[in-house]
């Protein structure tokens, strides 16, 4: 595998590691009722807790065994992208873009530039798995290029019983 870019950079966003001074715009997107209905955060006991994990999402992104990048827009933290699972030349992504900037092509500009970039790095197949409910989130896959895959899963999550469905891309199809 090859190293991970720095910063990647598209039209309207710069994907990058996260600095000490996200931590106010991380911490609410951490925290964000809404984004917490189709994205599995923990419950945070309290503030601390947050910032705590903050701290570990830093570390992600400044090193080359995580794909960790947030999303900036107009040098604001409007979201992130990061590893799930990783298996030899198959990684699981997940990506999140506070409600604010929703529905502004955002998710699938981001989730496009590092499909790029992993296959760059050299992962050969790349996975993403959504809340069915999710419809937002498939419609990103698919102007990715991803299509479904024979996965599909339930997950208890805030005490909701989700059913999850997978869609993914390989490299001979980019």
């Amino acid at each position: 595998m090859k190293r991970k870019n720095n910063r990647l950079e598209t039209e309207r966003l710069i994907l990058k590691a996260y600095d000490e001074c996200d931590r106010l715009q991380m911490i609410d997107i951490l925290c964000n009722e809404d984004i917490k209905k189709t994205f599995m955060l923990p419950d945070f006991a309290n503030r601390k807790q947050a910032e705590e994990l903050f701290h570990k999402l830093i570390e992600f992104s400044r090193y080359d065994n995580h794909f960790e990048y947030g999303i900036y827009w107009d040098d604001v933290l409007i979201g992130f992208v990061n590893d799930c699972k990783i298996e030899n030349d198959i990684i699981e992504i997940g990506y999140v873009i506070h409600p604010n900037y929703q529905g502004k092509g955002f998710a699938t500009e981001a989730v496009s530039a590092c499909i790029d970039e992993l296959f760059r790095i050299g992962y050969e197949q790349i996975k993403a798995g959504f809340f069915e409910e999710n419809i937002a989130s498939c419609r990103v896959m698919e102007k990715c290029g991803m299509h479904k895959l024979d996965i599909e899963n339930d997950e208890e999550y805030q005490g909701i019983l989700h059913h999850c469905l997978y869609f993914g891309i390989s490299k001979t199809e980019r």
